[in-house]
């Protein structure tokens, strides 16, 4: 039997920045200087989210007439969907 070893990767590293950049770094003065809010990050992480998952479910769908080669990507975008999914929640679950 093959041991597997669990490591921590990049996609889950960037979505931990932003999580931490979203949520400790809001009263940043750069930020208040160029009207930056919270709010303005709810749409587009729904949209990218949704998009994501659509590219997730279609590379799945399609896996045979697609190959192999495709499955890194299905499982880039499926962690990319989860982090853009969790991030778009906890921002309207906090500001609304």
């Amino acid at each position: 039997m093959k041991t597997r070893i669990v490591g921590f990767s990049t996609t889950a590293a960037a979505m931990l920045a932003l999580l931490l950049a979203v949520f400790c770094l809001p009263n940043v003065a750069v930020a208040d200087k160029f009207g930056i809010s919270l709010f303005s990050f709810v749409k587009p992480l729904g949209i990218c989210a949704l998009g994501s998952a659509m590219v997730t479910f279609g590379t799945g769908l399609f896996r045979r007439k697609l190959g192999r080669r495709f499955l890194k990507v299905h499982k880039t975008f499926a962690w990319l969907t989860v982090g853009f999914a969790l991030c778009h929640g906890i921002l309207v679950l906090v500001l609304f």
